[in-house]
Order: C-alpha cells, then sequence, then structure tokens
C-alpha cells in the first residue's frame, strides 16, 4: 500500500467540503419525496430473493482505472456468494466528486453507499441526506462495531449514528521530515531539536548553505497548515471546523476564536519571521504543488505532516531519499481525527439499506474485498512477494492508490518498502492524548448563514496568514473584524450550548 499522507487525506477532504454548500434547498426539499418512493422499493427489494447490485460511491484521486468493471466482476464472485449482492462502482473523479455526488443525491439517483467526511457530515444529517444506521449496524454490522470499537460513538448525533468512519491507521500530532544529507551537512544534531524555536537556528543554517532551495516546503492551500510546526497550537481543538475552538492549555471548556487567541497570534509571528528570512517559498500562499512533489524534485529541505510510528520510513519511501523525523505537535486525538472520512448510506437514494450495510461490513472485515478495491486482481494488477506484502504492476490498468479511503485500513496489504511497524497502533496510542470533546459534532444548521459568511471570509485570509506571506500585525486585526461583521460569535454561542449539553449528557 502506498500510505498516502495527511496532506493529499485533507487535499481530499477539502475538496469534499464543497458539497455541503452545494444545492442544499435542494437536497431538503426532494426529501420527502425521494424518501417516500424509495421507502417502497426498499421493502420490495428486502422481501426478494433476487441478487441486489449495490452502488458503492466515492472519489477517485486520479484517473478512474480502466479496469474498474473487471474489479467489480471479482468482488461480485465473493458478494454473490456471500451476501447474494453484487457491486458496482461509481468512482468519479475528485474535481467532479461534489457537483455529480449532490445530483445524485438530490435527483433521487440509486447510490446505496458513499464516502463523506468530518467537514460535511453534520451538515448532511441536518439535511436528512443520511440514514440513521444504528439498527443497520446491530443487524448486519456487528464487524463494523468489532473493527471501530468506541470509535463509532463519534459518529453519533443527537444521539443517532449516521456513517461509519475508516479505520484509519494510527496517525496524529505532526512532524517535521528533513532530508538526512542536507541535515547531516547542517552539523545540526536532530535529537536536539526539541521545540518550534530549536528550528530557527537549522533553518538559518541551512538556507546558508543551500540559498536556492526551499527550506520548508508548504503545501496547497486548504491542506495541512503550515502552523501544524508550532507546538503553541498543539492544544487545540478544532471542534471540526476551527470556527469556534477549545484551548486545552487550560481547564476550561469554553467555546473561543481561534483567531483571537495569543496561540494563534504567536503561531503566525513566527511562519512571518521564516517567511520574512527566505524559508518559506515567496509564492507559498498560491503553490499548488504537492510538498512530497516538492521534495521528490529536490527543490526542499523539509516537510511537514502527520505524526506517526517510525513514519519517517514512509516519507523516505515516498520521496525517494532518506528522511529524518522531528516530531513537533503531541498527537491530540479529537472528533475530526476519529472521524475523518465516513461511509454513509443515503437517506433518500438505495433501494435496500441492509444490503449495504451487509457490504459496507464486509469492508471492515474480508481482507479479500478490501484489496480487491484497493489494488485490484493478483497477477494481473499487482503480484504477491509474501502473504502481506505486495509489488503493483506498471501500467496494469487499475492504479488506485487511496488505501486510507475503504472500510478497516489494518487489512491492507503492504507494498514493497513499507515497514509493518508504521502500523504500530499501541506505541501512537502511549503518548496520544484524547480531547475532553472527543465524540461532540455541532449540529451548526441554526447559523447557516452565519457559517457560510465566516467560511467566506476565512477564504479570504487564512492562506496568506499561515503560510508568513502578510503581515499579521497588520492584517489579523482585520481578519477578526470581518469575523465578527459575519456573525462568528453567533456560531462560537452555537457550538457552546451543544458542548455544554453534550458534556452534561455525557457527564464530562
Amino acid at each position: 500500500m502506498k500510505r498516502a499522507k495527511k496532506a493529499t487525506w485533507l487535499t481530499l477532504i477539502a475538496a469534499m467540503a464543497l458539497m455541503t454548500a452545494c444545492n442544499s434547498n435542494q437536497a431538503t426539499n426532494n426529501t420527502n419525496a425521494a424518501g417516500a418512493n424509495n421507502a417502497n422499493a426498499s421493502t420490495e427489494q428486502t422481501d426478494s430473493a433476487e441478487t441486489y447490485e449495490i452502488v458503492f460511491g466515492f472519489p477517485v484521486l486520479g484517473n478512474v482505472p480502466a479496469d474498474l468493471a473487471a474489479v467489480e466482476a471479482e468482488i461480485s464472485k465473493i458478494t454473490k456468494e456471500k451476501i447474494n449482492a453484487t457491486v458496482k462502482f461509481a468512482a468519479i473523479p475528485i474535481g467532479q466528486w461534489a457537483q455529480q455526488s449532490n445530483l445524485m443525491l438530490t435527483g433521487g439517483e440509486k447510490l446505496d453507499i458513499m464516502l463523506t467526511d468530518f467537514s460535511a457530515y453534520s451538515g448532511m444529517v441536518a439535511r436528512k441526506q443520511l440514514l440513521a444506521l444504528d439498527d443497520l449496524i446491530e443487524q448486519q454490522g456487528q464487524g463494523i462495531k468489532t473493527a471501530l470499537g468506541d470509535k463509532l460513538e463519534a459518529a453519533r448525533i443527537d444521539g443517532k449514528i449516521y456513517a461509519t468512519p475508516v479505520n484509519q491507521l494510527p496517525l496524529g500530532g505532526s512532524a517535521i521530515y528533513m532530508r538526512k544529507d542536507i541535515l547531516d551537512q547542517s552539523g545540526i544534531d536532530a535529537s536536539t531539536i526539541k521545540t518550534t524555536d530549536d528550528l530557527d537556528n537549522l533553518f538559518k543554517t541551512v538556507h546558508e548553505k543551500n540559498p536556492d532551495l526551499a527550506v520548508i516546503a508548504p503545501t496547497p492551500t486548504g491542506t495541512m497548515p503550515m502552523t501544524s510546526l508550532v507546538q503553541g497550537l498543539a492544544n487545540i481543538d478544532t471542534l471540526t471546523d476551527s470556527l469556534g475552538v477549545l484551548d486545552l492549555s487550560t481547564d476550561s471548556t469554553k467555546v473561543v476564536n481561534l483567531y483571537e487567541t495569543q496561540a494563534y497570534v504567536d503561531a503566525l509571528k513566527k511562519l512571518r519571521t521564516w517567511y520574512e528570512a527566505g524559508y518559506v517559498p515567496k509564492d507559498a500562499v498560491n503553490t499548488k504543488v504537492n510538498n512530497t512533489d516538492l521534495m521528490k524534485s529536490g527543490k526542499a529541505f523539509s516537510l511537514y505532516d502527520s505524526d506517526g510510528p517510525n513514519k519517517e520510513k514512509t516519507s523516505s519511501a515516498s520521496v525517494g531519499m532518506e528522511m529524518v523525523r522531528v516530531s513537533m505537535q503531541q498527537p491530540l486525538v479529537r472528533t475530526q481525527d476519529v472521524l475523518g472520512l465516513d461511509w454513509a448510506i443515503p437517506a433518500n437514494n438505495s433501494d435496500n439499506p441492509e444490503k449495504a450495510m451487509e457490504f459496507l461490513n464486509l469492508t471492515y472485515t474480508d481482507a479479500d474485498i478490501v484489496n480487491l478495491i484497493n489494488f485490484g486482481i493478483e497477477g494481473k494488477h499487482y503480484t504477491k512477494k509474501s502473504d502481506n506484502v505486495i509489488a503493483r504492476v506498471a501500467n496494469s490498468g487499475y492504479e488506485l492508490h487511496q488505501s486510507f479511503m475503504f472500510g478497516d485500513v489494518a487489512l491492507t496489504y503492504l507494498e514493497e518498502g513499507q515497514d509493518e511497524s508504521t502500523r504500530d497502533a499501541a506505541a501512537f496510542e502511549a503518548i496520544s492524548v484524547d480531547s475532553p470533546a472527543l465524540g461532540f459534532t455541532a449540529n451548526l444548521d441554526a447559523v447557516k448563514t452565519e457559517l457560510a459568511a465566516v467560511k467566506n471570509v476565512t477564504a479570504q485570509y487564512v492562506a496568506a496568514l499561515e503560510t508568513g506571506s502578510v503581515d499579521p500585525d497588520k492584517i489579523l486585526p482585520q481578519f477578526n473584524e470581518k469575523l465578527k461583521a459575519a456573525g462568528i460569535d453567533k456560531i462560537i454561542a452555537e457550538k457552546q450550548k451543544q458542548l455544554d449539553a453534550w458534556l452534561a449528557a455525557n457527564k464530562k
């Protein structure tokens, strides 16, 4: 498995988040009519002994594989025997996913299972686009319960579960990954780097010796921010969207404006010093190039990414050179870290939710199905090197590099060059901390007008501020003034009300 970096994962989420803004009124208006039609169809299909075709929808990061139908056929051989169903992929290029999936939902087109994410989840529940899964999980999804354990509770909104999180491999916190050859050239021992401030001297030395090299490789807007390198922000639970956060450096559960916290101010000032010193590329705010690609081209010294057990080995394999990892932010497990990517059954688009759940359950329990989805057909699209290690066949017709997306990721094969130790969940859990709001998801439908206005403001300011491209002393006050005018205080008050109720109900 060629594990996607968290930056890639967040790129996917940023693109998928567009769904929450698309035709929400149309979605609501179509709910009742489509629901009535599909309710009758569901009863008919449930009572029928005929083989049911499951439509399984998800975005594709690259080109839709040419051999998709052949893989569907192989999966269907298994599902026909196990659950009397066949499987058809609704695999849609990521650039078209938001529009096409929304058209399927609002138009009542058949769609039995679909991918969503933490940023879209609560909005889709508020618009009644997703089916409550509690009874289905109890009856057809016991394997999901076993795989996810307590993580499943993070998907609960107003007492019900509407999606099942992908069971991700251990990821969290943040780290800086540096080219070992250039680090050795600097003469600085990585073990001496303990804080964000310790990076200053390292960056200065590297820049002086390699003036044409980007000291820090940025990521495209909407992905993992450069503020991930700043330890002062490690105690912030963004409550899924950063529009009203918890500062866990105190014992308070007061929801505050992230952009007014001292930790955020200090982080921006640090990034600004790096930008002015030439460590950050001048076009960082507009970059479309992933940081791993910049590293591969030999044009950067370091990149930032999620932390994880022995993850420098994954990073080294990804960029094609030896990398050294230094942890920066301690892993804080928040609702969005558990939810991340999720699988749901549309409320008005599945003719047989029971069959849909049976197949979804298989993606958390059946390694053959998971690996067919991820890698295709053995002998045609990949070859086995050992029981759990494979090598892809070049230009095979099935190049789907998104095994972070499906069911229980622990069931996926390793690819050549990957290390089993990167899956050591125990090592990760030993250093991670749970947020007191883990499992809380706000329903912001009551402030949807303010939410849209505030998101327009953040789109104008955040990228420039969080790459150091503008002076925070001048721009941050303007940003906060516009946020208040757009209604961020009303969003924060709504979050606070719901969080207080959730904490009381959960006795936290």
